[in-house]
C-alpha cells in the first residue's frame, strides 16, 4: 500500500468518526437547547472563531483548536438554521453548491473559496482534524463550512418538522451523501489534477426531497 493510499485511508476513517459525532453534537444543540442559549453560544463562536483566525498560525495546537472551532460551528450553523426562511435556505444551498464545485475547477480559480485553499497557513486552521493512529499528527478531515452547511441543514429540518424522526432522518441522508464523496474520492485521490472534492453538493442533494414535502 501506498503511503498516499495510507493517508487517504487513515483520513477517511477520521473524517467518518468525526461526521458521526458532529451530528451528534450538532442535534443534541438543536433538540435541547433554547434559542437564546443557542444564540449567546452562536456568538461567542463567532469572536471564537475570528480571534482564532486572526491568530499565528500553530501546528501544535491545530487539532484541540479544530474541535472547539467544531462545536463553535454547531451552535452557529444551527442558530442560521433557525432563522432562516425555507426559500432563502433552498437559495443558499443551491448558491453554496454551486460556488463548492466551482472553487475546485479553473473556472472557480478567482473564488474566495479558491484563493483561501491558496492559501496554505489559512486553509489549514480552517479544517477539523483527527489525530494519527500511528503518529499523533493532525490528520485532515472536512473543512468549518462543510460542518457549518450540514448544520444549517439540520436545524431548518427540525424547525420545519419539530419531530426528531426527520431530524435523524436528515442526520442520515448528510451521512449517506458524505459517504458517496468518500468513495468518489477513493477513486480519484491519485489524479494529476485531483485537488479536493466538494463535500456539500451531494449531501444538500439528498436532503432536498425533506423540504420539498413541507413546501407540497
Amino acid at each position: 500500500m501506498t503511503e498516499l493510499k495510507e493517508k487517504l485511508i487513515e483520513s477517511i476513517l477520521h473524517s467518518i468518526i468525526i461526521m458521526i459525532i458532529s451530528l451528534f453534537i450538532t442535534c443534541l444543540v438543536i433538540m435541547n437547547l433554547s434559542l437564546f442559549l443557542i444564540s449567546m453560544s452562536s456568538i461567542i463562536g463567532v469572536l471564537f472563531l475570528i480571534t482564532y483566525i486572526r491568530k499565528p498560525y500553530n501546528k501544535e495546537h491545530l487539532i484541540i483548536n479544530s474541535w472547539i472551532c467544531l462545536i463553535c460551528v454547531a451552535f452557529i450553523g444551527s442558530m442560521i438554521g433557525i432563522i432562516i426562511p425555507l426559500s432563502s435556505l433552498i437559495g443558499l444551498g443551491i448558491g453554496m453548491s454551486i460556488f463548492d464545485i466551482l472553487s475546485f475547477t479553473k473556472i472557480g480559480s478567482k473564488t474566495t473559496n479558491a484563493k483561501i485553499m491558496a492559501n496554505k497557513h489559512l486553509m489549514w486552521k480552517l479544517i477539523v482534524y483527527g489525530k494519527s493512529f500511528k503518529d499523533k499528527k493532525p490528520i485532515p478531515t472536512k473543512g468549518f463550512g462543510d460542518f457549518l452547511f450540514y448544520s444549517i441543514l439540520l436545524s431548518s429540518i427540525y424547525k420545519m418538522s419539530n419531530n426528531f424522526d426527520f431530524l435523524f432522518y436528515g442526520a442520515c441522508l448528510i451521512f449517506l451523501g458524505c459517504t458517496i464523496n468518500w468513495i468518489i474520492v477513493s477513486f480519484i485521490y491519485n489524479k494529476k489534477w485531483y485537488k479536493g472534492f466538494p463535500a456539500t453538493f451531494i449531501p444538500f442533494i439528498f436532503v432536498i426531497p425533506i423540504f420539498i414535502k413541507f413546501i407540497y
